[in-house]
C-alpha cells in the first residue's frame, strides 16, 4: 500500500462513519439553524477528543509487534466496520448538547466512537506507521477534514432551512456500502497474513 492508497483509505472509511446519520450530525442539524458555523464548532470539540487518541494509537502501533498480531487487530478492525454498517441501519435517540461540549461530550462518551478507534482506528493507525511521521500527519489532516467539511457544510445548509431527512437514507446506504466493503477487505487481508497465504 503507497502513501496515496493509505490516504484513500483513511478518506473513504472516514467518510463512512461521518456521514452515517447520528448524535453528532443531529446536533449539528438543530445547531446549524441557529448558527451556520455550529459544524464547525461541533467538529472542534470532537477533534479535541480525537487527535490525541490518533497520536496515541500511532505510538502504540510503532511499536515491536508481530505481524499476527497486527493482522488479528485488523481483523477486529474488520469485524466492527461490518458490525457499525448494520447497527447504522437502527436509528437512536439523542439527547442535544450544544456547541464545542457537543463535540466532546458526544465523542468521549460515546461507546461506537470508543470502539470504533480500538478496533478500526488502530488499524488505520497501523498501516500509518508504514510511512512514518508522514503517515501520522495523513491520518489526523484527512480524517479531521472529512470531520470538518462534512459537519461545516450541514450546519451552513441547515441555516438556509435545507431538509436531510430525505438526504438521510441515501447517506446511510453509502456509508453502509463503504463500511461493508472496507470491513470484508480488512478481514481478508488479515487472515491473508495470519495464513501466509
Amino acid at each position: 500500500m503507497g502513501i496515496a492508497s493509505f490516504i484513500a483509505t483513511v478518506i473513504f472509511i472516514s467518510l463512512s462513519g461521518v456521514l452515517m446519520p447520528g448524535p453528532l450530525l443531529a446536533t449539528t442539524l438543530a445547531e446549524g439553524r441557529k448558527n451556520r458555523f455550529a459544524g464547525l464548532v461541533i467538529a472542534s470539540g470532537h477533534a479535541m477528543v480525537e487527535v490525541p487518541i490518533i497520536i496515541f494509537l500511532f505510538t502504540v502501533g510503532r511499536m515491536e509487534m508481530g505481524n499476527e498480531i497486527k493482522a488479528i487487530i485488523g481483523l477486529a478492525g474488520g469485524v466492527a466496520l461490518i458490525y457499525f454498517a448494520f447497527s447504522a441501519l437502527h436509528e437512536r435517540e439523542v439527547k442535544m448538547i450544544k456547541g464545542l461540549l457537543a463535540g466532546i461530550v458526544m465523542s468521549s462518551l460515546n461507546p461506537y466512537f470508543i470502539m470504533w478507534w480500538l478496533t478500526v482506528g488502530f488499524t488505520l493507525a497501523i498501516k500509518a506507521t508504514l510511512f512514518g511521521f508522514a503517515g501520522l500527519i495523513a491520518l489526523i489532516i484527512f480524517h479531521e477534514m472529512c470531520d470538518f467539511t462534512w459537519y461545516g457544510f450541514v450546519s451552513i445548509a441547515a441555516s438556509r432551512g435545507a431538509k436531510f431527512r430525505k438526504m438521510e437514507k441515501i447517506l446511510l446506504s453509502i456509508s453502509f456500502s463503504i463500511m461493508l466493503f472496507f470491513g470484508i477487505y480488512f478481514i481478508y487481508d488479515s487472515i491473508r497474513v495470519i495464513t501466509g497465504i
